[in-house]
């Protein structure tokens, strides 16, 4: 079926969704903007996957109309609210798990990847001029909490364990919580193409690849659990 005639409608129920900040480039080109380079990185962040809880009722499938947030922002003036005139996108990639410990039960390392179910695309859409008036550096409420976008298509991870390979080195070695056995990440090419209105041409913005990843799936999971969360 084409899919300019059926509906794109959400894969799963999502009472509940953490976004993790893993990639070691994007948090040292973030740092290096909202700090200075000889800091770009906080102390903590080779030693926990940082992440942040997002506003689960604003999950949509791809395909749904954006509208631009307001929100606070900083002007020469002072703050004013308004429009966001800086409104960016981020290519994620996501992943569902299944059912998980009872309450105040933490998921061992070695046994995390077998909760997570499949993959998804994310655009984690993102007001920079509200998340920057809002909390530096990451600011996730209004700058991250009106809109975020997921693939109609969960691939289970099952049909991607032709592309796992272990995961660059970590230095420092994590806590063993965290470094108990081999980590995987998935060797999958992702690409950003914006096709500007009125044009038929697409322009290709971003070409990367998810395994170079610093913090695995199962690390995710495993830290996002050791406190007893569900």
């Amino acid at each position: 079926m084409p899919m300019a005639d059926v509906e794109m409608l959400m894969p799963v129920h999502v009472p509940s969704y953490t976004d993790f900040y893993s990639s070691i480039e994007h948090a040292t080109n973030v740092g290096t903007m909202f700090r200075d380079p000889d800091n770009a990185l906080f102390p903590n962040w080779k030693h926990l996957p940082v992440g942040y809880h997002g506003r689960a009722g604003t999950v949509v499938p791809s395909g749904t109309v954006i509208r631009r947030p307001m929100g606070q922002q900083r002007s020469d003036a002072g703050p004013v609210c308004g429009p966001s005139r800086k409104l960016d996108l981020e290519l994620e990639v996501g992943f569902v798990t299944g059912s998980g410990p009872f309450l105040g039960t933490p998921l061992d390392l070695a046994d995390a990847e077998h909760h997570i179910f499949g993959l998804c695309l994310v655009n984690d859409w993102s007001a920079r001029d509200i998340q920057a008036w809002e909390y530096v550096p990451l600011g996730p409420f209004l700058g991250k909490s009106f809109a975020t976008t997921i693939s109609s298509w969960i691939v289970p991870i099952e049909a991607l364990a032709p592309f796992r390979l272990p995961l660059p080195d970590q230095d420092p070695v994590p806590l063993p919580y965290l470094s108990s056995v081999v980590q995987y990440g998935l060797d999958i090419d992702l690409t950003v193409d914006l096709t500007p209105a009125g044009s038929n041409t697409p322009h290709r913005l971003s070409s990367t690849t998810f395994m170079n990843m610093y913090w695995s799936m199962a690390q995710q999971v495993t830290h996002a659990t050791v406190n007893g969360a569900t």
